[in-house]
């Protein structure tokens, strides 16, 4: 059966796939321990085994390949499918455990209405819609599953795959149903919030503001900090180990020394180039210079400012003198210009012989050749059109989805097609042997973009990098700070006294940079390391991003809370604050109790009174004050007169409520509605909440 491409084509859009966006491609024996090589961790006792980690990666990998039409994955993306891996089986795990709790299933009844019923799931429904009808084609997804055993093995997988996660998806959407039911807003609580959003108050506020209140004037003791973390300790949860990291860089950047010494090898350089002939050149670049020697023709665009200028100016055999571009020498030589298409596309008919390893076992080289010619002339005399030649002649297993269409190609890309494909007109027909020796192609010019001027190139590029002795003797310069100062506090004070900048990062377990350091996974696997203790210096120098560094272990951040040090330094402002709002608040209660009125208030406070009208409920802002939901809150609750004191985000309040005005506001069933709307956004928090309680043990740090 042919092959199911758009499951291929879309595989790796499942990472966002419906419900609570997890993929589900956790599948086998997990429990598996892999006794040669360490796990890669554990989920309250269910085992991710190294094997099938990297089997999982493979899988997302191809998947990418696929999609991007890729051959190579960027590192950046490889990390991300790491991650990725890593965090579905987390969530899969556990949302496995509660939904097995529960009994929850997905019976065979429901997997086939997803299918071909009713309710079909959306990622089928993704996949199998026909394009041109816009309808789900439930019968060719009947077709596969009646020649399920007629699919080859790479599709069986596939699909046994895509059966597991549509499956899994289903049982974790019951599960998230029965927790979003089991939210609500009581009616009367709605009624209430409705009865205050439909007024709004005419108000007149006497405000102390917190920085009225200098440092001086409050005393900030222990039992404040402590009270305050013990209020806000939910605040302060730590979801995953963390490291405090401070480092000091050193740049390698080229002395004047260096800086010279590259210019005169590039005098010597630039003066031996121009005596060479053209079929030197090639040669002589690629000994040269930092980058290989390019044949091909490209636009006089493709290249950096202002050699793009330079060339396009440029006639064949004109060389361009030394002039540093970014941080590189550039010199280069028009060898030749032409006028070519900048995009070229093609279709072909396979003509293989029997080394293609096909199902073609007798036909030799020779009588391959004899074949294509003979297409060749059918095609050329107008006998048989391509479309024809291709369904009857072709030996290429795709012809059926593809149409012979080898798509656009950049001119340069189309490999050993592509001189003759700018050479020849678009709708001829030209044949070619395949250079690996096991056929011959048929091609047709399809199509080819407008001609421009094009230039071959001669480039030689030389970096402007510092000296090996440059290198060495920075390197000594960060080796001796870090043997010399071996603790935190040695660190920090030698890195006062030397005038040295000390940046700080917070990293977990597989984070690759720190702040402003690209590739800094070897420090990341130092700070994690079990031997590393808190307060303790590097004994290795870093190089990173062509600088070396220092590091230091400042603080570790366990699983759960942190702690009452950890947090001080992020609490202080915030401490100092309330402190600062209790003596305010002292002060307005004095001045209410003599005070009659909020203008007597005001003026023993010697403080202005603000007007505002029309303050509602559920302002975002309360006028030039800014976010005071507790004010507004109070303000609400009052028919009218003075408020008590409020203590709000910015200071505190004394208000007086002139009076009611009318207020288009919403009924207590769309405030029930919307509220309850709020909750359920909230249930992408439901795995984090799971892995507040479950014990995840995380290996990957002795493998990346």
């Amino acid at each position: 059966m042919a092959i199911i491409g758009t499951i291929r084509k879309h595989s790796w859009i499942a990472v966002a796939i419906v419900g609570i966006a997890i993929l589900a491609f956790i599948a086998g024996d997990l429990t598996k321990n892999n006794r040669s090589i360490p796990d890669m961790g554990k989920v309250d006792g269910t085992v991710m085994t190294h094997q099938r980690f990297d089997e999982l990666v493979e899988q997302m990998e191809d998947n990418y390949k696929m999609q991007q039409q890729a051959s190579q994955i960027p590192s950046e993306v490889q990390s991300q499918i790491r991650e990725q891996v890593w965090q579905n089986f987390i969530d899969e795990t556990l949302l496995g455990e509660q939904t097995a709790k529960l009994g929850l299933q997905v019976t065979a009844a429901e997997v086939t209405d997803m299918y071909t019923g009713t309710f079909i799931h959306p990622y089928l429904r993704q996949n199998f819609t026909n394009p041109q009808t816009g309808q789900y084609d439930a019968a060719y997804v009947n077709r596969i599953i009646e020649n399920f055993d007629q699919l080859d093995t790479a599709d069986r997988m596939r699909w046994v795959e895509m059966e597991k996660t549509v499956k899994k998806d289903r049982q974790q959407q019951k599960y998230a149903g029965l927790i979003m039911n089991g939210l609500y807003m009581p009616k009367p609580i709605a009624a209430k919030i409705a009865e205050y959003s439909a007024e709004a108050s005419n108000v007149r506020i006497a405000a102390l503001p917190y920085q009225s209140v200098k440092d001086e004037e409050i005393t900030v003791a222990d039992a404040d900090y402590k009270n305050y973390y013990e209020e806000h300790k939910a605040e302060f949860r730590v979801m995953e180990e963390m490291r405090d990291l401070e480092f000091i860089v050193y740049p390698v950047n080229p002395t004047q020394k260096d800086l010279a010494q590259i210019e005169s090898d590039v005098n010597k350089v630039w003066e031996e180039f121009q005596t060479l002939p053209n079929d030197e050149i090639p040669f002589f670049v690629n000994a040269e210079s930092e980058h290989s020697y390019d044949s091909s023709y490209v636009k006089s665009s493709s290249f950096a400012a202002p050699l793009s200028e330079q060339i396009a100016a440029a006639e064949a055999g004109t060389f361009i003198a030394p002039a540093i571009v970014g941080n590189e020498w550039m010199m280069a030589k028009v060898l030749s210009t032409a006028v070519r298409p900048d995009s070229l596309r093609a279709s072909a008919i396979y003509i293989l012989n029997s080394k293609a390893g096909s199902s073609i076992t007798t036909r030799s080289n020779d009588q391959a050749k004899v074949l294509a010619d003979s297409v060749l002339a059918l095609l050329r005399s107008n006998k048989m059109p391509f479309e024809a030649a291709l369904e009857k002649f072709s030996d290429d297993p795709q012809k059926n989805d593809n149409k012979g269409d080898i798509n656009w190609q950049p001119d340069g890309a189309y490999g050993f097609l592509n001189e003759d494909l700018v050479s020849n007109p678009v709708g001829s027909y030209f044949v070619k042997e395949d250079p690996r020796g096991i056929g011959y192609l048929v091609v047709k010019v399809t199509d080819k973009t407008p001609a421009t001027k094009k230039y071959r190139v001669a480039l030689i590029t030389r970096e402007i990098i510092p000296s090996k002795a440059t290198n060495d003797a920075i390197f000594s310069t960060a080796h001796q700070f870090a043997s010399r100062n071996r603790t935190l506090s040695a660190f920090e004070s030698a890195a006062q006294e030397g005038n040295l900048q000390v940046r700080n990062a917070r990293v977990n377990l597989m984070s690759e940079n720190l702040a402003g350091i690209s590739n800094a996974r070897q420090i990341v696997q130092w700070a994690f390391n079990e031997e590393t203790e808190t307060g303790m210096v590097a004994d290795q120098v870093y190089e990173c991003d062509g600088m070396f560094v220092v590091v230091a272990l400042k603080d570790v951040f366990k699983k759960g809370f942190a702690t009452l040090d950890q947090v001080r330094p992020m609490i202080e402002q915030q401490v100092r604050l309330e402190k600062k709002g209790e003596l305010l608040l002292a002060r307005a209660d004095e001045a209410v109790k003599a005070g009659k009125d909020i203008n007597s208030i005001a003026l023993k406070l010697n403080v202005a009174v603000d007007t505002l009208d029309s303050v509602a409920f559920n302002d975002y802002y309360l006028g030039r004050f800014g976010m005071e939901p507790k004010v507004q809150s109070a303000i609400a609750v009052t028919k009218s007169g003075l408020t008590a004191p409020v203590k709000g985000a910015n200071g505190v309040y004394m208000v007086q409520v002139d009076g009611k005005v009318p207020h288009e506001g919403a009924t207590a069933d769309a405030v029930k509605a919307q509220l309850e709307q709020g909750y359920r956004g909230k249930m992408r928090s439901l795995t984090q909440i799971l892995r507040m309680k479950a014990n995840i043990v995380d290996q990957r740090n002795k493998f990346f």
